[in-house]
């Protein structure tokens, strides 16, 4: 049924599908066309992103996937009471090689000269309010759990750990604050056009077909700081040669500014893979609980080792120049 309504509303005819990264794909007249779930998006948010990826595709950027209009000028379909966008590309399926740092650095530095306002997707100034609220929300939900007894196996990590954890995360505000109060944004610093997650598969699964659906406007160091950590996580052993060589890579094409390496710094600091294993677990389906209780178990398991990366960002931008000064944790 869902052909049948892409073919009366964008005029498209669906063959064979395929998998592009998380979505599903077809093929018309030399272009590719994804299938994108849109339902928990509004619809400013929507046109928000539709303008953006316009925009980058008109500058230059062969990757961007672009919003395609119904003939009745509408950004989605509705199907099963559920809304999905179709999005264009011109990619070409095989594997692209090329240096992540570089690539993003490029992606970034176009979509900085954005001309148009973005409220609904823009964090850019935000980091603090949301760091505080998240932080809040869960001590909350927290302090609920620990009064609710009995706790099961993932439920008394939960308890146990989230002091911790509470405390890191006001360390990274408090860093956050200090770095907005302490350096001078430079033209660097500009809103841009960044990934609510930024992982080293982003691009690499999909061809490097850039989606508007996974954009946010934001700071550079966003993007930056999220690829460091998922490497940490999903790619430890080659953390040190390769996300070291995306940092250089991205530095070296565009030049970051002081601002910029401490606000890379705060956001690692903050501890979001704890958060949203956390909130994860409590979403999910019965089925996955024990995917992220050991993934949570895990965490614990090396948070020694994840404080020690977070020094080793420290002495690396230390050795690499000696004109920016990296205030220390002392806990670290």
């Amino acid at each position: 049924m869902v052909e049948k309504l892409i073919r009366e509303q964008y005029g498209l005819r669906i063959g064979e599908t395929f998998r592009v990264g998380h979505y599903d794909a077809f093929s018309h007249h030399q272009h590719v066309y994804l299938i994108v779930p849109v339902s928990h998006y509004e619809d400013e948010e929507l046109y928000e992103l539709y303008h953006m990826s316009q925009y980058l595709l008109e500058r230059g950027d062969p990757f961007v996937a672009v919003f395609l209009l119904t003939k009745q000028g509408n950004l989605y379909i509705e199907w099963e009471k559920r809304k999905y966008g179709i999005l264009k590309t011109s990619y070409v399926q095989g594997e692209r090689v090329f240096q992540v740092g570089r690539e993003l650095a490029r992606f970034h530095q176009k979509a900085r000269s954005y001309p148009y306002q973005v409220s609904k997707i823009s964090r850019i100034g935000q980091w603090k309010n949301l760091w505080e609220k998240r932080t809040d929300q869960l001590e909350g939900f927290w302090r609920g759990k620990v009064n609710s007894q009995p706790l099961d196996s993932f439920e008394k990590m939960f308890a146990e750990s989230f002091p911790y954890y509470m405390g890191i995360a006001e360390n990274a505000i408090q860093y956050l604050v200090d770095t907005e109060l302490d350096d001078e944004p430079q033209p660097i610093d500009s809103a841009t056009v960044c990934h609510n997650r930024f992982y080293s598969h982003t691009w690499r699964s999909s061809g490097l077909v850039k989606v508007p659906t996974d954009w946010v406007f934001d700071h550079c160091s966003r993007d930056i700081a999220e690829y460091l950590r998922n490497q940490f996580f999903e790619e430890p052993e080659s953390l040190r040669q390769e996300g070291f060589q995306f940092l250089e890579d991205y530095d070296r094409t565009t030049p970051l500014s002081a601002f910029s390496w401490r606000l890379i710094y705060s956001r690692m600091l903050l501890p979001i893979h704890y958060f949203e294993c956390i909130e994860d677990y409590y979403l999910s389906a019965e089925t996955d609980k024990p995917y992220y209780e050991a993934k949570l178990a895990d965490m614990l398991k090396n948070s020694s080792r994840y404080e020690g990366f977070l020094k080793s960002y420290e002495q690396l931008l230390s050795m690499r120049t000696k004109k920016i000064y990296l205030p220390s944790i002392h806990w670290l």
